[in-house]
């Protein structure tokens, strides 16, 4: 029983805190949440910062 009650709370937890994670990075837009975002060469850079950084 206290096993089966772990187990429950461990899957819980992880859910919850995958749910959150997913809710913070989404919150912060496309490009701002993606982990590629300091090497990305897509369009949804602004062309103002592109030019700066060459």
């Amino acid at each position: 029983m206290l096993f089966n009650l772990l187990i429950g709370g461990l899957i819980f937890g992880y859910a919850s805190w995958s749910l959150f994670k997913f809710i913070k990075k989404s919150k912060q837009g496309k490009c701002a949440g993606c982990s590629q975002r300091n090497s990305c060469t897509s369009a949804c850079d602004p062309i103002s910062e592109r030019t700066l950084d060459k």
